[in-house]
């Protein structure tokens, strides 16, 4: 594996190896969509079995994994939108509903709870 100083400058002074690495970016960007969809999906470690004082096994929630889980997408989600803002950063969107000409400009920023439209 060469240094990363020397996969710079090749990106920088070939212009073949700069399209592979455009192009090996964008595959990387898309195994992290499909990852934060497999974490999100994935709820087999949620409960988990525990034992009371009293000896007896309750199944309870697993906030540990659940919290690892959510930052393992929260991870995913920033490189996603540093390795490509255009598809997967900060969205503004513009709308004019009131007909009017006047131009509304809304940030829309997605977070756990939020989905794009």
């Amino acid at each position: 594996m060469p240094n990363t100083s020397t996969v710079i400058e090749w990106k920088n002074t070939i212009s073949e190896f700069a399209e592979h690495y455009a192009r090996a970016r964008d595959v990387q960007a898309e195994l992290y969509a499909d990852d934060i969809m497999d974490i999100a999906d994935d709820g087999s470690n949620d409960w988990i079995e525990r034992e009371t004082t009293k000896g007896n096994i309750e199944i309870v929630l697993n906030h540990e994994h659940i919290q690892r889980s959510r930052l393992r997408v929260d991870s995913r989600k920033w490189t996603l939108a540093k390795l490509k803002p255009g598809t997967y950063g900060d969205k503004v969107q513009h709308a004019n509903a009131a007909g009017d000409g006047n131009l509304t400009v809304e940030l829309v920023k997605f977070g756990a709870n939020q989905t794009p439209e």
